[in-house]
């Protein structure tokens, strides 16, 4: 055990620090989340589109509003890859010091024309919906790191148009943009034309192929679940905020998941996937980092005087999936005898959750990302298109979570209790 320890403390922990501090992968972080509020709010008008009611739903068909909120959820969700494309080349380009607004359009209209038009029966030409959505991505972010790299080495090697300092500031950085721009279009012209000469097609089927399918095959399945679970337990265990390390590469998985749910939601077809973002955050994930049982434990069950105000303090956020508290003060970072249960967890969640949705027990999560901040219970029964059985689900993991976490929280409130008398008998 002492060599596991120095392990996670000595290794593991400076790796995860490092990692989550890489240039690339914390713009590609940050640059995600620039999309997250167009994530949240197609989310609402999915949950108001799909409410568990049928006569509600019947009343918006006929009216007419089912379409207005799927046009909504389109223009919405439907444009993620596209905003995160413009976060990712925007965040990298200052990272850099050079201009990211610059950056960030140029990168967006390279995702245009990387991605393959679709032509209406009187000819016009358009972009539609699933490849600047979810199913593009993967292209998204290849295209906004790699049009931010080139813009950043002709400003950095100064191959510009460079304005006289009486030019405003704007006009300026316009015309520095010029060269290094004409250079990105031409490139990702050349390889959209070079694509379209395979039978791949486009550069959305590449990555898709390239990319997508071992993510596919990590983030899709459950061993690979896992894997990503059990290494970002490891890395909160250490200190390191795991999301930054684990999150940033499969979190975009596991949102494309969710937007393959959400097209197949609304052209009333099956749901292709059990494991998607909202399974990840509401029920693998729950009370943050599967720690509310713990949380419980701490409010109700404490005998120590440090823990009883630890509980009162951390276990309301807890149930809004916010344990800060809980990992740093109780502790759970670092504290050999949390181990187990900090790591049994949520591998235990993504079980039951996994063969639960499997057996059809309880409904697929339909697309909805709902906030991260949502409580249990609620969080669940609108995932799963208003599912009474979602939401038991969820309960049903509390109690889990519970158990799993009693017998080690017990040792550690004795420890602490009788260090506590000791201390008082001095």
């Amino acid at each position: 055990m002492h060599k596991f320890m120095d392990f996670l403390q000595n290794k593991l922990a400076p790796f995860g620090e490092k990692v989550s501090k890489q240039r690339h992968l914390k713009a590609l972080r940050e640059g995600f989340m620039l999309a997250m509020p167009l994530v949240l709010i197609g989310s609402l008008f999915q949950v108001i589109a799909s409410f568990p009611m049928e006569s509600f739903t019947k009343w918006l068909h006929q009216v007419g509003l089912d379409v207005i909120f799927n046009n909504l959820i389109s223009n919405s969700f439907g444009l993620i890859a596209l905003l995160t494309c413009f976060g990712v080349a925007y965040r990298l380009a200052t990272s850099y010091n050079v201009d990211g607004l610059s950056a960030g359009a140029l990168a967006v209209a390279s995702m245009l024309l990387a991605t393959p038009s679709i032509t209406d029966k009187t000819g016009v030409a358009g972009i539609p919906y699933p490849g600047i959505g979810g199913r593009g991505l993967f292209t998204a972010i290849i295209v906004g790191l790699i049009t931010a790299e080139i813009f950043r080495w002709f400003i950095q090697k100064d191959i510009t148009i460079k304005m006289p300092d009486s030019v405003p500031e704007v006009v300026g950085k316009s015309f520095m943009a010029l060269v290094p721009g004409a250079v990105i279009l031409t490139f990702f012209e050349a390889v959209t034309w070079g694509i379209s000469l395979t039978p791949i097609g486009n550069l959305n089927n590449l990555l898709g192929i390239v990319i997508g399918t071992p993510l596919g095959l990590i983030g899709g399945t459950l061993i690979g679940t896992f894997i990503a679970i059990l290494l970002n337990s490891l890395f909160w265990f250490c200190g390191v905020n795991g999301g930054q390390v684990v999150n940033t590469v499969m979190q975009p998985v596991w949102l494309q998941a969710a937007t393959a749910n959400l097209a197949a939601w609304q052209a009333g077809k099956a749901l292709p996937n059990i494991i998607t973002l909202p399974f990840i955050d509401l029920f693998v994930y729950i009370g943050g980092g599967a720690t509310i049982g713990l949380a419980l434990c701490l409010m109700f069950l404490s005998k120590s005087k440090e823990y009883k105000v630890l509980g009162k303090a951390a276990g309301i956020p807890a149930f809004f999936n916010i344990n800060t508290a809980i990992l740093f003060s109780f502790p759970t970072v670092l504290n050999p005898i949390m181990l187990i249960p900090f790591l049994l967890a949520p591998v235990t969640n993504a079980v039951i959750t996994y063969f639960a949705m499997a057996l059809h027990l309880v409904p697929l999560t339909t697309g909805a990302v709902m906030p991260w901040t949502m409580p249990p219970i609620i969080g669940g029964f609108f995932a799963c298109g208003g599912s009474w059985a979602a939401a038991i689900l969820q309960l049903v993991l509390v109690i889990v979570s519970f158990l799993i976490y009693y017998p080690f929280f017990k040792a550690a409130d004795a420890a602490r209790l009788k260090a506590e008398m000791e201390k008082e008998d001095k």
